[in-house]
């Protein structure tokens, strides 16, 4: 085994471990992919569908919300979204639906300008104004298109923004589209929004929003790369194109080989995401080409096609459903509850639509796509200083971890299980919490879970999963990233944070053939494993088969298995139902005498 030392964050090069694996393509075909239309048909489907709640004077209502309501941004959005796939030269007959649409945003944001009245999310209404506007201007009557730029020229930014993080990114390529087209712009409003955000960048070019959001990195990314490709040219040009080569190799290695992006904090689960993906590696790509990196600039492309693919059978139908689940649309079943609770089907669907939208016009098909690091393998990517999680691929399996869970968002443990071909939820997609900051109309589960161990405190038990980010500190080492993925996690209690358990010990071991994982609770006189089992996603159902040392479930026509080694007695269910953003889960517990049990872990 070729040791390797422990370190902080994983690797300490990570622009020279993805040439790495580049550099090791196998011999034989490439990965068969989509073509990019599928961008195009991603987002005229939603935007067809919102047409249905589009009142008479545009405003864009949500169809799970009051009548008349408009939930924060669907307008923009959906005129954003619009003006994407007219400028791709689709949706001709939705020309003056459009022009409605940039007619309401247009008037409220004057409105605004002009009362001093606040704007509910007015930082992010002119970068999708101004794209509908782009897309518009040649095909309106010269009076309206005037009209409509005149009163955006008008705008100034210190009156119209009020946001801070991630808001000040989209008021800024607000501004440069205003400049790209003649209506206003300060470049110096723009420079000044990226200075202020300087101090959270991390090592690894992501973007801390507070509280460590995967989300919000990849949209402030995405917003960076749209500057760029929008004409921006300030000061910030050079470091801007440095961030998103960088990001972009770490993106590489924590998308998951099923095009889904991770997991970790707020505003998951929704397609943005992929959205996000899709716009940041194409546009990637064309500058990896340019630079001579065709390798890098084949991954890339292939990574943000797999992105729009992996969403088709949620978004890609009638209704479309904005997240990563079936279940209770009327109730937005993972939804945030952002606008004063209101759901995000429209706001985030129509947003999916937009990003899908700009990825089509940023992509490059004469880039052919190629291997990306997921199809070659194994690798790990921790992030220790930020984030705090770790993703690790082996052949088609790949998996996640919160280091450092935090409370209504994400469980301490391993929160993702996949294998490239298997529904993402059949095993687990992402945690399940206690206290769900997000929507989940139904029963809530008694315990955070993760598929981890757990202990004996006093008369009850404590998991793992329970943990956050003031129980422990967390080492890790990697023994071997050649064949199978082989690391080690270590959770070493602070200040009694753990209880009992002064420290766990997780030992992975991830390959071709699915995962094993050793878990070791020092002093434990027994200990527990317990593991999320699918019931259902609101369409497919899971079956379950529990017997000594062994799980197995049927679910969407896949299997999944889970040997528990150590075990003794009979596993048991228990009582109460688990659910995430995704899925509904029951909770299987199986118990071993001593401080370990181990498991292997298989999906087909």
């Amino acid at each position: 085994m070729n040791e390797l030392p422990a370190v902080r964050s994983y690797p300490e090069d990570i622009e020279a471990r993805v040439a790495e694996l580049l550099a090791h393509v196998p011999a034989g075909p490439v990965p068969e992919t989509v073509g990019a239309d599928l961008y195009l048909d991603l987002a005229e489907n939603a935007v067809r569908q919102a047409c249905a709640w589009q009142q008479a004077k545009g405003m864009v209502g949500d169809p799970y919300a009051p009548p008349g309501v408009e939930t924060p941004m669907s307008t923009a959005r959906y005129a954003g979204a619009l003006g994407r796939l007219i400028a791709a030269g689709r949706c001709a007959d939705l020309l003056d639906r459009a022009a409605d649409a940039l007619e309401y945003c247009v008037s409220r944001l004057d409105h605004s300008q002009r009362t001093g009245e606040r704007l509910l999310g007015a930082d992010f209404y002119l970068r999708d104004v101004m794209v509908c506007y782009g897309a518009l201007e040649p095909h309106v009557p010269r009076d309206r298109a005037d009209s409509w730029r005149e009163r955006l020229s008008a705008l100034e930014p210190r009156r119209l923004y009020y946001g801070g993080a991630n808001w000040k990114f989209y008021a800024a390529t607000g501004e440069v589209l205003r400049a790209r087209y003649a209506a206003g712009g300060d470049a110096e409003f723009v420079d000044r929004m990226i200075d202020s955000e300087m101090p959270h960048w991390t090592a690894q070019a992501m973007y801390r929003d507070p509280h460590d959001p995967v989300t919000y990195d990849l949209t402030v990314r995405q917003n960076l790369a749209m500057m760029l490709n929008n004409g921006y040219a300030g000061r910030h040009r050079d470091w801007m194109r440095d961030i998103l080569h960088r990001g972009a190799l770490a993106m590489l290695l924590f998308v998951s080989p099923t095009g889904v992006a991770p997991y970790g904090g707020r505003s998951n689960q929704f397609h943005i995401m992929e959205g996000m993906i899709a716009y940041l590696a194409e546009w990637q790509a064309q500058q990896e080409l340019a630079a001579g990196n065709t390798l890098l600039a084949g991954a890339l492309r292939r990574v943000a096609l797999n992105a729009a693919a992996a969403v088709r059978r949620w978004f890609l139908r009638d209704p479309y459903f904005p997240t990563k689940t079936f279940l209770y649309p009327e109730q937005a079943f993972g939804h945030d509850g952002y606008g004063g609770g209101l759901p995000s089907h429209t706001s985030y669907g129509m947003l999916a639509a937009n990003l899908f939208g700009a990825a089509y016009h940023v992509a490059d098909e004469s880039i052919p796509p190629g291997p990306a690091p997921y199809d070659v393998g194994g690798y790990v990517l921790y992030l220790a200083e930020a984030f705090h999680r770790l993703w690790a691929t082996a052949g088609p399996y790949h998996i996640e971890i919160d280091t450092r869970g935090q409370r209504g968002h994400d469980a301490t443990g391993l929160g993702r299980l996949h294998k490239r071909g298997v529904p993402v939820e059949t095993a687990l997609n992402m945690s399940i919490v206690a206290q769900p900051s997000y929507r989940v109309p139904v029963a809530r589960a008694e315990r955070s879970v993760a598929l981890g161990v757990g202990w004996p405190e006093g008369e009850s038990w404590r998991y793992l999963a329970q943990a956050d980010r003031q129980t422990h500190r967390v080492e890790v080492e990697v023994a071997r990233e050649t064949g199978p993925v082989e690391f080690t996690v270590t959770y070493v209690s602070t200040d009694g944070g753990l209880g009992q358990a002064a420290r766990v010990i997780e030992r992975y071991c991830l390959s071709e053939s699915g995962l094993r994982c050793t878990c070791v609770v020092s002093g434990a006189s027994r200990v527990r494993l317990q593991v999320p089992v699918i019931e259902t996603n609101g369409e497919d159902e899971g079956t379950t088969n529990l017997s000594a040392g062994l799980l197995e479930v049927k679910y969407a026509g896949h299997r999944y298995e889970v040997r528990v080694a150590e075990a003794t007695g009979e596993p048991r269910l228990e009582p109460f139902r688990a659910a995430n953003r995704n899925a509904i889960y029951r909770v299987a517990v199986f118990e071993a005498q001593g401080p370990q049990i181990s498991y292997s872990a298989e999906l087909d």
